[in-house]
């Protein structure tokens, strides 16, 4: 069964606190035995310095009839190799000698004297300044040069073996007693600050064809808050797909219900009069309904242009040339008999190429509806000109009656109609002006343009453009 995040994390962050405690409780009882162990050595030290001189008035007060140490020591060291060493009394300073283990030696090694729980057999250890290990104490020597003496003071390697242990054994109940409640507190904090987790896909489910608002990330985690935002982007293209397709469903009801109702009207009264005149059907009305065709299918171009436009994407941009684009254009409108003398295309040098960041095609779909706008309006000669960098742009001009102020601002509205001798179906503008705003374009339009005296000029100029060789960086 899948586990939710606040598990998982809860799991995680659990393990690696336990791990890296499980760590800090390994070095803090290495660091307190290695503190414990010193700690005993300092202790063996003092004690040692501390029971040399009582050990050696010990020796004085058993052998009375000595008048100095040395002389005792000889005395003990003979009478020791007959009968062993000497037990001594209770030491000043010591407490309680039975657990005090300490042997008096001469330079030869032999034991002199020593405590009672101390074992009559030589420690184990050579006679050298400093600390040595057996198997069950450890010892420390120290040697007193006026008498020649070794003191030897053992402490047992068990006594330090169970403080260790009730060490490492208190650190590991603590530790089992705070597990679970380090477990409890993880699960709450992580439960905590997912609840913005929660929050988030709660919005997201919520979220549908009707109802695209923008998620709410105001005090959301950073990485949250960018996962949010990405969201919110795709809804907005999402909200700009649906747009369009709605778009084109009103615009295709709205455009071809007219032309579709006058097709059929023209062919049923073109059957009617064959009916009544018992003749063929007549040829204008024939002529009439081809003609009603090609507007239809004239719409229609119209709507799948407008359909790209509003659905253009920035990642088909790359850099086009204005100069090669308005010819290619200028030779499809040459092909038609209305366009071969009425059209002129003014570019620069061929050598002088005009480049802008743009998408080819919409750029074309803008030349082409211009052109033929100002082809179907007016009967006089059309100009289509390419402007260099630093003022690019392609530029549009007829010699028609031209535009009011107010006629200009109405063409740019979607199914915007005037005079039909003077506007076309509402679209064309409109397809126009979505490519300019999605190139980051001016569209402007002026009546009568500088110098003439009447006529229309219709301007989409660039803000980034370069004049000469094809630039290498990708567009601005």
């Amino acid at each position: 069964m899948p586990l939710s995040l606040v598990q998982r994390l809860s799991r995680a962050l659990t393990s690696a606190v336990l791990a890296v405690w499980l760590l800090s409780t390994a070095l803090v009882a290495w660091y307190v035995d290695s503190q414990i162990q010193e700690n005993f050595d300092v202790e063996l030290i003092e004690s040692a310095h501390r029971q040399l001189y009582p050990a050696l008035l010990e020796v004085q007060l058993a052998h009375p009839q000595q008048a100095s140490i040395h002389e005792a020591l000889s005395d003990m060291a003979s009478t020791a190799s007959e009968a062993g060493p000497q037990v001594m009394g209770e030491l000043p300073g010591s407490g309680h000698a039975e657990a005090l283990l300490l042997q008096l030696r001469n330079v030869t090694g032999q034991v002199l004297l020593r405590t009672q729980a101390t074992p009559a057999s030589p420690f184990a250890v050579p006679l050298r300044q400093g600390f040595y290990d057996t198997d069950d104490y450890r010892v420390f020597s120290l040697y007193d040069e006026q008498y020649q003496v070794w003191l030897q003071l053992a402490d047992p390697l068990s006594e330090r073996r169970e403080t260790s242990q009730r060490i490492v054994l208190g650190l590991v109940a603590v530790l089992l007693v705070i597990l679970p409640v380090l477990l409890w507190l993880v699960s709450m904090v992580a439960r905590r600050e997912l609840g913005a987790v929660e929050q988030l896909q709660q919005q997201i489910t919520s979220r549908s064809g009707s109802n695209l608002q923008p998620l709410s990330v105001q005090g959301m985690p950073l990485e949250l808050r960018a996962v949010g935002e990405g969201v919110n982007q795709l809804l907005g293209r999402l909200g700009e797909a649906l747009n369009v397709e709605r778009s084109l469903a009103a615009n295709a009801a709205h455009e071809l219900r007219t032309p579709l109702a006058e097709v059929r009207l023209r062919l049923q009264t073109a059957v009617d009069q064959a009916l009544e005149q018992g003749a063929s059907v007549p040829l204008h009305e024939v002529r009439m309904a081809l003609q009603s065709l090609q507007t239809l299918s004239h719409r229609t171009e119209r709507l799948l242009q407008l359909s790209r436009a509003e659905g253009g994407d920035s990642a088909h941009f790359a850099w086009v040339n204005l100069v090669q684009l308005a010819q290619e254009v200028a030779q499809e409108f040459w092909q038609q008999a209305q366009a071969q003398k009425r059209l002129d295309c003014i570019t620069p040098d061929a050598c002088c190429a005009v480049w802008v960041w743009g998408d080819i095609d919409g750029l074309a779909i803008v030349l082409r509806n211009l052109i033929e706008n100002a082809l179907r309006h007016t009967q006089g000669a059309v100009v289509l000109q390419v402007q260099p960098a630093p003022h690019a742009a392609l530029v549009v001009r007829d010699s028609g009656a031209g535009l009011s102020a107010e006629e200009i601002q109405k063409i740019q509205q979607r199914h915007a109609r005037m005079d039909r001798q003077h506007i076309g179906y509402g679209l064309g503008m409109s397809i126009v002006k979505t490519i300019a705003d999605k190139h980051g374009a001016v569209l402007t339009f002026t009546s009568a343009p500088e110098g003439f005296a009447c006529g229309l000029e219709v301007a989409l100029a660039f803000i980034h453009a370069t004049n000469g060789a094809k630039p290498q960086q990708a567009g601005p």
